[in-house]
């Protein structure tokens, strides 16, 4: 597969991530965390010792629209990334797909993974059910993955734990906002062609769902029904942006003529962050830089 489909976007890496080319040199205490999806793939390493993200990089994937496809791209890419070829304590690879189930703990059964994902979502031609065990929700995310490329991460990493995106970003937040005092936030995660809506009410999961958008009037559309449905204040509602979203864009402009009070998401301080990430936007890639909160 050419990597002709791949730009590079972002990268920043440490010093202490190059001074050494001899894979059997480097920090067994090092953890590397990816995220894969058709419309493009990431890292980061963190440095378990120091509680420190030390390395990112991220890149755009085009015009692949099958995961069979973007299994060989990946392969072609990760045979040039010498940086994620080292060794690691610990990997972690999340899967940013648009469909999944949440099952309350007391109703989960695994044998019955089809019939949960089914409810709502139908499962297509080489994939395979997953599941993640969500102990701040006391929920389970079901989800499917294409099988090559399950079986991709499976042939690249040792000591690697697979997980959807939208796992990280429901634990990480329950657990940055689980003893802090706020009655209501609303949370909007963007991405290419989805955004995902998260509702807190006194540090609880209130509402979860993903929608697919093709304009920034459906964005707009779907965001403000769902502040409609939950009996919110636009003018008062706390709304945090993360991932692809800026003053700049279209989305936001339009948004903000419906919500006053528009934030962008902080880094989380319970992580440090090398000099080398000072210019990486604090609400990008968050599920990505905080999935090491999680114990999924």
């Amino acid at each position: 597969m050419l990597l002709s489909n791949v730009i590079k976007l972002k990268s920043y890496v440490d010093k202490a991530l190059v001074k050494t080319d001899n894979y059997s040199d480097f920090n067994k205490n090092y953890a590397l965390s990816i995220q894969v999806s058709l419309g493009g793939f990431c890292f980061s390493i963190l440095d378990e010792d120091r509680n420190k993200h030390i390395g990112f990089e991220s890149y755009l994937i085009n015009e692949i629209v099958d995961y069979e496809d973007l299994s060989h791209l990946l392969s072609s890419l990760f045979d040039q990334l010498d940086i994620i070829k080292r060794r690691f304590n610990k990997v972690t690879a999340l899967f940013e797909g648009p469909y999944y189930s949440l099952v309350p703990m007391p109703l989960f059964d695994e044998n019955a993974l089809a019939s949960f994902y089914g409810f709502n979502h139908n499962l297509k031609y080489n994939e395979e059910f997953c599941f993640d065990k969500l102990p701040n929700l006391q929920a389970y995310l079901v989800y499917a993955i294409a099988t090559p490329l399950r079986e991709l991460i499976k042939s690249r990493f040792v000591n690697y734990k697979m997980h959807h995106a939208q796992s990280s970003f429901i634990e990480s937040l329950l657990i940055k906002h689980k003893n802090l005092d706020i009655e209501k936030r609303l949370f909007v995660n963007v991405r290419e062609e989805y955004l995902d809506i998260i509702y807190l009410k006194e540090s609880k999961l209130e509402f979860c769902n993903s929608f697919k958008y093709n304009t920034k009037e459906d964005f707009a559309y779907f965001l403000l029904n769902v502040i409609e449905e939950l009996q919110l204040n636009p003018e008062t509602i706390e709304t945090y942006l993360l991932g692809n979203i800026d003053k700049n864009t279209e989305i936001y402009e339009l948004l903000y003529k419906y919500i006053r009070k528009l934030n962008f998401m902080e880094r989380n301080d319970f992580y440090n962050y090398s000099y080398a990430m000072d210019e990486l936007p604090a609400h990008l890639y968050y599920n990505l830089l905080n999935v090491g909160l999680c114990e999924l």
